[in-house]
């Protein structure tokens, strides 16, 4: 058993990097090997617009350091996502894997897209954004959402939204960082 989790914010020791690590902190507490995959330090480009994928559906046709872990995404137990908001929407690594997620969906011939990751997997969602109202990037944030988890059929067991409200950084907030911890537990079932 094997929980992913998947950083999209280049700063290793921020809000995103340090909720994530409390995530998977729970996670192991129950038993289960765990692995960051910071998308800031790993060599992949985005989508190719090939259609590869649509031929094979589930398998991305970009061969790079991304392409293991997107196949871990149909053997692990769960996935996290982790990102911070930049300027309103999802940083920019993020939205190549987003992109790269693709190759995850198959066509309907009525239409449509059904997921080529089995069910059964967890997921969990991190957002950390320099606005106060948690709700301000909703969009942003429930399109992340839909894209890397409900979309491909995945059990949402929680989710943080991390604002600069709290006027302090993440790991100074032991509520939040317990919130996280007993999300990455509830990722094992």
């Amino acid at each position: 058993m094997q929980i992913l989790a998947f950083n999209g914010s280049p700063r290793s020791g921020g809000n995103t990097s340090t909720i994530i690590a409390s995530m998977l902190a729970g996670a192991r507490s129950r038993g289960v090997q765990t692995q960051e995959i910071r998308l800031h330090d790993i060599n992949f480009k985005g989508c190719l617009g090939c259609l590869g994928c649509r031929k094979n559906p589930g398998v991305c046709s970009a061969k790079d350091e991304l392409s293991p872990y997107l196949e871990a995404v149909k053997t692990c137990t769960g996935v996290i996502i982790g990102c911070p908001i930049y300027m309103y929407r999802i940083s920019g690594q993020m939205k190549l894997f987003v992109d790269r997620v693709y190759s995850l969906y198959a066509n309907l011939p009525q239409g449509g897209y059904k997921s080529m990751v089995p069910a059964g997997k967890t997921y969990a969602l991190v957002t950390s954004q320099g606005a106060d109202n948690p709700i301000q990037y909703q969009r942003s944030i429930d399109y992340l959402a839909g894209m890397t988890g409900t979309g491909l059929g995945m059990e949402v067991v929680g989710r943080v939204i991390h604002t600069e409200s709290e006027a302090k950084p993440a790991a100074s907030d032991q509520a939040l960082m317990e919130k996280a911890f007993d999300i990455g537990r509830k990722m094992v079932g």
